[in-house]
């Protein structure tokens, strides 16, 4: 009766060698990690770095304002814009009765003309950016981005 006992166990038991299925598992692990790894790299790489660094950008602001910019970085949480501009108006004094009204002028500043001196740096957080727009190498504001850049 004990003789019986055992074989059945032994029935009951699925043979397979020794270490295979540990090896398998071990492979499937390993190589779920290298997946995660090469999609959390491309997914950086994407987010973090700009398809063409030396191109002008515009961006608009929640605020009203719009600055000129190389773009440098940008990810989920901000925009990083290097060699930043924007428009300054100048409002031209009251004109007498009669005589025929001054457009404003308008102005290209640096940011590092104001008066706290920045770096020409400037990071905006997402929230903040209504849009971006690419700026075409005829722009008037790239030209003239550029005329100051050689005059320094």
């Amino acid at each position: 009766m004990t003789e019986s006992h055992e074989s059945s166990s032994s029935v009951l038991t699925p043979s397979r060698p020794n270490g295979a299925g540990r090896r398998g598992l071990i492979m499937l692990v390993v190589g779920i990690i290298i997946l995660i790894a090469v999609v959390t790299f491309l997914v950086y790489m994407i987010f973090s770095f700009p398809s063409n660094g030396s191109a002008w950008q515009a961006v608009f602001l929640t605020n009203g304002r719009t600055y000129f910019g190389q773009l440098v970085k940008q990810n989920s949480d901000i925009v990083v814009l290097q060699n930043v501009y924007y428009i300054q108006v100048q409002q031209p004094a009251p004109v007498e009765e009669g005589a025929q009204p001054q457009q404003p002028q308008l102005t290209l500043v640096n940011i590092t003309e104001e008066l706290h001196a920045p770096e020409n740096e400037m990071k905006i957080n997402w929230s903040h950016v209504l849009f971006m727009q690419k700026l075409s190498q005829d722009s008037q504001v790239v030209a003239s981005i550029e005329e100051l850049q050689q005059a320094k």
